[in-house]
């Protein structure tokens, strides 16, 4: 597929940078609410109208998102503002023969009964509910595929940084972190995810995908894991379930989701867990 000018949305957020690097033979736009060249607000129609006349885009990568979980809880109007209101406007302004693409969650899923499929959605917070009906928004569009996933990798966006700079900033320096034992998840490196992304768009799929790694695991295992392969000492790490830190906004349990309809689409095997830590 030839994927043409592509408009990527909140570019300056910690997978931008990959995505960027991903498609770097393309012909990129990069536009956030804080970008210098291409500023633009996603909640406000007459804004997202503008940038797409502008760009005039064949292909659109939708980043952008409110991921913060805590805030989502406390402000579900903020929420919905930004993770479904915003791919609304979007896919309002895009022509019929313009690809989509939006970066969906994992908490999309309940967190009992893991492995997820794609259709076993049933999501326990803001965050994902948002982030479910934002789907939704997507697929009206019709040429847009989504992908549910979830990233980690060293951060290259200054300000923001992900689970795996947590780990190995605080074990590099011996400071105490407490890593959660009864929390599953089946992460990717962010230079795996962006690959992927655009294997996927040359592929020209189009519908829901669970983008992960196969199998899986704990959050403690990830953190002792990314400690064996860059030989920190885990003496500072302590590990407990998560209720240990109470007033969070809800969260799945176990998000490891069945990466087999992608597999198939693809023909080829994702890569495990194991593999991606070691890419750090």
């Amino acid at each position: 597929m030839t994927l043409g000018r592509i408009l990527v949305t909140g570019g300056n957020g910690l997978l931008g940078p990959y995505v960027c690097e991903a498609f770097e033979d393309c012909d990129v736009t990069v536009a956030s609410r804080t970008s210098p060249a291409n500023a633009c607000d996603f909640t406000d129609r007459g804004d997202v109208e503008k940038l797409v006349t502008q760009s005039r885009p064949d292909t659109v990568l939708h980043l952008a998102a409110l991921t913060n979980v805590d805030l989502c809880e406390a402000e579900p109007e903020k929420a919905d503002l930004q993770n479904r209101q915003a791919v609304a406007h979007i896919v309002s302004a895009l022509p019929k023969t313009t690809t989509l693409a939006y970066i969906s969650t994992d908490q999309v899923y309940s967190g009992t009964g893991a492995p997820f499929a794609e259709a076993e959605t049933g999501p326990i917070n803001v965050y994902g509910k948002s982030k479910l009906v934002g789907e939704e928004a997507a697929l009206s569009h019709g040429r847009t595929i989504c992908f549910r996933t979830n990233l980690f990798g060293p951060s290259r966006t200054e300000g923001r940084s992900s689970l795996s700079d947590f780990v190995v900033s605080n074990l590099s320096r011996g400071r105490e972190i407490t890593v959660f034992d009864d929390i599953f998840f089946s992460p990717l490196h962010m230079r795996t995810l962006s690959a992927y992304l655009r294997k996927a768009l040359d592929a020209e799929l189009t519908g829901v995908f669970n983008l992960g790694c196969r199998e899986g695991a704990s959050k403690a295992d990830f953190a002792f894991m990314i400690a064996e392969h860059l030989e920190l000492s885990t003496t500072a790490a302590t590990v407990a379930g998560s209720d240990t830190m109470p007033g969070r906004a809800p969260r799945p349990a176990d998000m490891r989701m069945d990466v087999a309809r992608l597999e198939a689409a693809l023909g080829e095997a994702m890569p495990t867990l194991d593999m991606e830590v070691r890419k750090l």
